[in-house]
């Protein structure tokens, strides 16, 4: 054992050297990360762990030389207490917040410099440790040092092929934001949900873990869910996708941020599968003879798979894209979301939200209006794609519920309350699977209770819910003010003859129908409110008759032609905002000769069949407000 001063020297002379050669094996990838190669997702949390490692392995130099000059004075001699602190940044630009850009060169030298560092380190460290033993001093500065470099080697080999992946993806055209943003740092983006944990047993085909990602993904307190589920699917390989799809089809169809066409196989599947159960079900108690309520739900379901079916067969035909079943559950009011043309590839997506009295059972009337919608608007987009889709993520209130039914009572808001926030996660969704290199412009259409549901979901995600929100017959959406929905664009439209959008400028009171802040939040078509109006025409019927409620998706029978309502959505959608059918002049008392009209708003066009790729054509210039 070395107890002389002069051998004593010898040692932390060694050791001086060896940490002036690793002590900053980390100082490059903390440039790296100080450059902001990588901005927002899991770059802050990365660049935390690599300062702590890089600190961890300085001190733990610091601590082995202070062990040996304390022992050199202890033996009468001189030595001073060395530091080994080196000048690169404190990694103060790698910004927290959304995911912003990535340099591919200097991820790549990154790469290299971990895995090199995993290399020196643990020679290193038994170097350190081989000083120390003999001298009796702790060996845990040397086990630090090897930890560092295995953290590195792991670091390195994570980070080398998830970066291959994301190139990968970048050089198909696939590397969506979500892609971007978790995929290369994503183990170390923050999880308060422990989202991660369950995507990693999900692989395995737990069921459990995929029903528990639903259950978060229903309460929308996770914003990067849908994005995390994207990239989790997208690093699967092609086998493992296929049998996740096969087992549990009803758990995948269901699950945002998987792609459309993905939830669509898997809804399909599953639709197939409990048809052909429902029936031999039904043909099996009907034999025996049974009665009741089991043969009525039953019954109810195979009612339901009827009416998404006929939904789904609008799709592929007259013009028509494909539809996509993007959500689907069975039984009680049911739930799905129909998509005619895929909303990862589209330039324009529209989702509708129905609202009172909507079910699973009675959908295609809803799955009609966003066919129509997509019509009317690719007839008019620009060499542009549009995506229609009916969602219907959330039970909606039912005309026949009491108040003390409050889950589904029109006159509380609480089915909105619980709708709202798989309105957001279903966003999300949108968002994540989106296909990049094209711009696109997001709207969600709320009509009537459905309207209440959108400004409450807008709320939950301020800045990232959609581009614009259109509100149709409103009895409110759960603000004071457009601005408080935190979206670029809101616009409201009103048929005169709606009494639904009336109830939002009434307050009910002990006294009585009073006007004011209805109970829904301030009327959306009222000035105070601060929405861009619309012009929605109305029918010719009485308001009691509530048909002006249902006409904003109307077409005159008798002429053919698409109602000013109908169009001016479509504009919305597409963003021509300058092409917008203007309100009627009010007519004045004194009768005053014709005036032929203009060319822009006399006859609305009558119908053509679109379709599913329109080709540019001329149109005025879009407005400098669009997307």
């Amino acid at each position: 054992m070395a107890t002389g001063v002069t051998e004593l020297q010898g040692v932390l002379s060694r050791v001086v050297r060896l940490a002036e050669e690793n002590t900053s094996a980390l100082d490059s990838c903390a440039r790296c990360m100080s450059a902001s190669a990588w901005v927002g997702g899991g770059a802050p949390g990365f660049a935390k762990a690599l300062s702590g490692q890089r600190i961890a392995l300085q001190r733990a130099f610091e601590a082995a030389a202070h062990g040996i000059v304390d022992r050199i004075r202890q033996e009468g001699g001189q030595a001073s207490y060395p530091s080994f602190t080196t000048s690169a940044s404190a990694l103060s630009a790698a910004g927290h917040g959304d995911f912003a850009g990535m340099n591919v060169d200097a991820m790549t030298r990154m790469v290299a410099d971990l895995k090199q560092a995993g290399q020196n380190l643990p020679l290193a460290g038994r170097r350190l440790a081989a000083e120390l033993v003999p001298l009796c001093l702790p060996a845990q500065a040397a086990h630090q040092v090897t930890s560092t470099g295995t953290w590195a080697e792991e670091q390195s080999r994570d980070l080398r092929s998830r970066l291959a992946m994301l190139q990968k993806e970048q050089d198909s055209g696939m590397a969506t934001r979500a892609m971007a943003a978790f995929g290369l740092f994503g183990a170390h983006a923050p999880d308060p949900k422990g989202a991660d944990k369950l995507l990693s047993a999900a692989t395995t085909g737990d069921t459990i873990a995929l029903k528990s990602l639903l259950t978060l993904q229903h309460t929308a307190e996770d914003p990067s869910l849908a994005a995390r589920v994207n990239v989790w699917w997208r690093q699967l390989g092609k086998s493992t996708q296929d049998r996740l799809i096969t087992a549990s089809p009803d758990l995948v169809g269901n699950l945002n941020g998987l792609p459309t066409t993905v939830r669509n196989e898997a809804n399909r599947a599953t639709l197939a599968t409990q048809e052909k159960a429902i029936q031999a079900d039904l043909a099996r108690l009907t034999a025996l003879g049974t009665a009741g309520d089991e043969i009525k739900q039953l019954q109810l379901k195979l009612d339901q798979i009827k009416a998404v079916k006929a939904s789904l067969q609008l799709g592929g035909k007259d013009g028509r894209p494909p539809t996509y079943l993007i959500a689907l559950e069975l039984g009680g009011l049911g739930k799905t979301a129909i998509s005619f043309g895929d909303p990862d590839k589209a330039d324009n997506i529209v989702s509708y939200v129905p609202g009172t009295g909507t079910t699973l059972g009675g959908i295609l009337g809803d799955a009609k209006r966003a066919d129509r919608l997509w019509r009317q608007a690719s007839l008019t987009a620009v060499g542009e794609n549009v995506a229609s889709m009916v969602w219907l993520g959330y039970e909606a209130p039912q005309w026949e519920a009491t108040v003390k039914d409050s889950d589904h009572s029109v006159a509380l808001p609480k089915a909105a309350a619980k709708g709202a926030p798989q309105l957001a996660a279903f966003t999300d969704g949108l968002h994540a699977t989106h296909q990049p290199g094209s711009d696109v412009r997001l709207t969600v259409l709320g009509h009537s209770y459905g309207s209440l549901v959108t400004g409450m979901a807008a709320r939950l995600r301020p800045g990232n819910f959609a581009d614009q929100v259109i509100f149709v017959g409103s009895p409110g959406v759960g603000a004071l003010q457009a601005k408080q929905l935190h979206v670029g664009q809101v616009w409201v439209g009103e048929a005169p003859n709606d009494p639904v959008g009336d109830i939002g400028h009434v307050s009910i009171t002990k006294e009585g129908i009073v006007a004011g802040t209805g109970p829904f939040g301030t009327d959306p078509s009222s000035p105070l409110f601060g929405a861009k109006q619309f012009y929605a025409e109305g029918t010719k019927d009485p308001s009691y008759t509530f048909k002006g409620h249902s006409s904003y998706w109307d077409i005159d029978q008798s002429t053919g032609y698409q109602s000013a309502s109908l169009r001016n959505i479509a504009y919305l959608v597409n963003g021509q905002f300058d092409r917008l059918i203007s309100f009627p002049m009010p007519t004045p008392s004194p009768t005053p000769l014709p005036v032929p009209p203009t060319p822009a708003q006399t006859m609305p066009s009558p119908i053509v069949e679109p379709t599913a790729n329109p080709s540019p054509r001329p149109l005025p210039s879009p407005s400098p407000s669009g997307k």
